[in-house]
């Protein structure tokens, strides 16, 4: 009877203690629960390169950002002011820099994570001369690539813009001071200067001195692709911009907020009024979704 007694009081013991454990685990798992709930409702801060401003690239990544893709994030400036491969570094080493953008390059993809997706529709690929004032018709009856090519342009030595022309065979007249081009273009020492259309009117502007005329005639156009950039082993930051980005462009607000910023710099150059001239672009990387139509800006068809 005593060993029957000691026998049952020894299974309650065990029952009691494994009640006991079971209760003391379901709290700790509660807590932890509530602690990874209370960690991932708080948006996690990322930082872009500078000060705080009023850009597009800074309002789209904001607008990407807002999608519910995976975890909340707040866009922070980073007030990092640096030249633009050491930013991208100090992002790859996460160090006070979480996200980029620049040119869709080979170099840049194999060395960092790139969302691939072309925030600029393409933009930086449309191109309008600068002629000088006497030569302001220089362009007015170039109707083909060959034509066109055979004219003296002027670039800048290390933009890749020069090894584009030169492998479409342009007659490149590759200088090493940007401010001599447009010298050399005022004294007819060259004949045009193509500059892309988000650039041009201020090039103008910058050097009203020299009385450069935007022409009116000729539209270049090769394909390029401006993205953003993360740190190669963060591909969740990666996939919420990639997401948003998607969102934002189904749901109409990534057009609304290009036309925004850009549709009354393209009304003005008339670009719709244009003869298009296509080059090919030997530096463009793989992937760029050139087939998705929906993400460029589309071309007159005055081919």
């Amino acid at each position: 009877m005593l060993a029957r007694h000691y026998l049952l009081t020894n299974i309650s013991c065990r029952f009691l203690f494994l009640c006991r454990l079971a209760a003391l685990f379901t709290l700790v798992f509660s807590a932890l629960v509530s602690a990874n709930q209370e960690k991932s409702s708080k948006p996690q801060k990322i930082f872009y390169p500078g000060h705080e401003r009023k850009e597009y690239y800074i309002d789209l990544l904001q607008l990407a950002l807002s999608y519910p893709c995976q975890q909340q994030y707040q866009l922070l400036p980073s007030k990092l002011e640096m030249p633009k491969k050491r930013a991208f570094d100090l992002m790859n080493e996460h160090n006070g820099i979480d996200v980029m953008y620049g040119s869709a390059t080979n170099e840049r993809i194999a060395e960092y994570r790139a969302v691939p997706f072309p925030i600029m529709r393409g933009l930086m690929g449309l191109r309008v001369a600068l002629v000088s004032k006497e030569g302001k018709h220089k362009l007015k009856n170039i109707h083909s690539l060959s034509t066109l090519a055979k004219l003296r342009v002027g670039q800048f030595s290390t933009w890749s813009d020069t090894e584009i022309l030169q492998a479409n065979g342009f007659n490149v007249e590759a200088g090493s001071d940007l401010g001599g081009l447009y010298q050399m273009l005022a004294r007819g020492r060259i004949d045009y200067f193509p500059r892309s259309v988000l650039e041009v009117q201020f090039n103008q502007q910058e050097h009203s001195s020299l009385q450069l005329e935007i022409d009116p005639y000729v539209l270049m156009y090769y394909p390029t692709a401006v993205y953003f950039y993360v740190a190669k082993d963060n591909a969740q930051l990666a996939a919420a911009i990639q997401c948003g980005l998607e969102h934002a462009q189904k749901d109409g607000k990534l057009t609304k907020l290009f036309d925004q910023y850009y549709s009354g710099v393209l009304q003005q150059l008339n670009l719709e009024n244009r003869r298009v001239i296509k080059l090919k672009n030997p530096l463009l990387p793989a992937n760029v979704p050139l087939e998705r139509t929906e993400l460029w800006h589309q071309l007159p068809s005055n081919n």
